[in-house]
């Protein structure tokens, strides 16, 4: 048994030291203003924001690099009260059964997910927006945390999502083009006191100065694919809650 454990280790080893630059790339995010969520999808700053190519999930080395049949990208904004990140999904169906807000949106069809932590903290969060305009929130103050049930606790922080389809949603008689998600991360929440008795680690800013990590990770669920297509920004091994990868983000000022 502990030969295999070795064997796996040294495997594992072996994949992420030859992983590609798309592991843990450093980003910049810029300062917006007179963005709101009506305005938020069309707003003329995203036509200067640099966009964010997804991949798919790393299971072996074939997958390194590969782009997903329905390609996404990713881009990101701030301003003094949320954190936008907004995904452009080619999408040939778009649809999910989701009808009430914290729940576990994976499992019931397409998703825009996002993980967002301090680079120096252990605790993060895992975000999702549906194309129903719908949101979750789940928190961990470790990853060893994300087995209990307290994390997956939602609560109503004020997230807020909006949608642009190029198609029909929910109706899998025809083939869609595109959906564009938008979700508002308060930064009342990625801001609020951590020094308690659950979160011992302290507060780290969500400001110039201090460095934060970002995933973005996409569901993909369509009748026109062969099966259920995983991938994400930066691209990932193994599955979403792999840290270490996240996008280095500097908040520009």
């Amino acid at each position: 048994m502990k030969k295999l454990y070795l064997i796996t280790a040294l495997l594992g080893t072996f994949i992420l030291a030859a992983a590609p630059p798309t592991f843990r790339p450093k980003i910049q995010v810029k300062k917006v203003s007179n963005f709101t969520m009506e305005n938020g999808i069309d707003h003329p700053a995203w036509n200067e924001t640099s966009g964010h190519e997804f991949r798919v999930l790393v299971y072996n080395h074939q997958n390194m690099y590969r782009r997903p049949t329905e390609p996404a990208t990713v881009k990101y904004l701030y301003d003094d009260k949320n954190f936008y990140v907004l995904a452009d999904m080619v999408d040939s169906d778009v649809m999910t059964t989701g009808t009430e807000s914290g729940s576990h949106f994976y499992l019931q069809g397409d998703l825009l997910e996002i993980f967002i932590k301090p680079a120096n903290a252990n605790y993060y969060w895992e975000i999702y927006g549906t194309p129903n305009k719908l949101n979750t929130r789940f928190y961990f103050g470790s990853r060893s945390a994300v087995g209990l049930p307290s994390g997956f606790k939602h609560k109503d922080v004020d997230i807020k999502v909006a949608v642009k389809i190029d198609g029909t949603f929910n109706n899998p008689l025809d083939r869609d083009k595109s959906c564009k998600i938008l979700v508002a991360i308060p930064l009342a929440e990625l801001n609020r006191p951590h020094l308690t008795k659950e979160n011992p680690a302290g507060t780290v800013p969500f400001t110039p100065g201090f460095e934060w990590r970002v995933l973005a990770a996409r569901y993909n669920y369509s009748r026109h694919l062969s099966g259920l297509e995983l991938s994400s920004f930066p691209q990932i091994y193994g599955g979403y809650h792999t840290l270490e990868y996240f996008a280095e983000m500097e908040l520009l000022k």
